[in-house]
This record gives structure tokens, sequence and C-alpha cells, in this order.
């Protein structure tokens, strides 16, 4: 009789550990807004979490970008992605990444913008404008054919968080693509 009251006691250490070892790994995946599904209407859309893994083997720039997310503490990431045929938009991809302090979200802002041409084509024209601190509008060139469509990144950054915006369609322009980005920032505060 003893013994089986005891066993609950004996027990008690193991859950203990196994308890804070759950709530520091749910610490560790932080949360991060993300825009609602119909943020932006007539195209459909798909949400993904972003580890830093992923980011960095999706850039150029594998070294630079690890090295950058490092020093920055990156912390965690989230990204919506809109599609479909729209009079204004085709494609819109959303980011917000956060990191540890506000100089790692200004230091990628740094190195994306260096590293925007990789992604995205030579510039027709980069301007300090966006919605945040840090930020800048970012239009590449395009091929110049009939099947060009206009393209903008739009990034800046919000106390630890870099948000960036890349939306493209028929009807973007530099006012449309910045409206579309202060609505996105909207949804994700």
């Amino acid at each position: 009789m003893v013994t089986s009251m005891l066993r609950p006691v004996n027990r008690l250490p193991l859950t203990l550990i196994v308890l804070a070892c759950l709530g520091q790994g749910g610490a560790a995946a932080a949360s991060v807004p993300s825009p609602p599904a119909g943020a932006v209407p007539g195209l459909q859309s798909r949400a993904r979490s972003l580890p830093a893994a992923t980011l960095v083997a999706e850039a150029v720039d594998h070294t630079g970008l690890a090295r950058t997310l490092d020093r920055g503490r990156y912390t965690a990431g989230s990204e919506r992605e809109f599609f479909g045929r729209g009079a204004t938009f085709n494609h819109v991809t959303e980011r917000v990444l956060r990191f540890g302090n506000a100089a790692g979200a200004a230091r990628y802002l740094l190195w994306l913008r260096a590293h925007a041409s990789e992604l995205l084509g030579a510039p027709r024209s980069v301007t300090a404008l966006a919605p945040g601190t840090d930020g800048f509008t970012f239009r590449p060139k395009g091929c110049g054919c009939h099947s060009d469509t206009p393209t903008y990144l739009i990034a800046w950054r919000r106390g630890n968080d870099a948000l960036t915006v890349l939306a493209s369609g028929p009807g973007s322009t530099a006012k449309t693509a910045g409206a579309l980005a202060r609505s996105l920032a909207r949804a994700t505060s």
C-alpha cells in the first residue's frame, strides 16, 4: 500500500522535467503574425513558417544570410503567399521575420537590399520609401517584353520585425504596391 502511494511521488520529478522542457520548446518557437487568408481579395493563399534553415536554403548568398540571421538573433518567421488572377495583383508574398532586437532586423534589411538584384534582377529603381523604419522599395527592370509583369519588393522594419511584401500583377504600381504593403502591415500588427 505504501509503495503504491509513493509511485506518483517518484514520477513527480520526471513529470516536472518533461513539462519544463516542453515549456522551453514552446518559448523557442515564437509565434509570428501573418495576415489573414483573405487579406488580398480575389486571390487564394497559403501560409508557412520560416525557420532560419528555410531562409538560408532559398538565398543565393547562403553564408552571408546565415551570418546575418545568427548575428541578428533571428527567432522565427512567417510567410503568406497570395496567388491567382486579379486585376491588380496576381502574386503577393508577405513575410514577417522576427529578430532578437531592432538592430538584427535592420541588419537583415541591409543584407536584403544588397542582394535584391540577385533575387529579382537588376533594379529599375530603388527608393528609401517604405511604410516603416529602415525600409526601401525595389523595382526590378523586368524583361521589357509583352509578358513583363510589374513587380515591387517593399521592405521595412517595425520594432524587432523585418517585413517584406513582394507584389506583382498587371495593375501593380508603386502606389498600389505601397498601399497593399501598408494594409498587410496593419493586418499583422
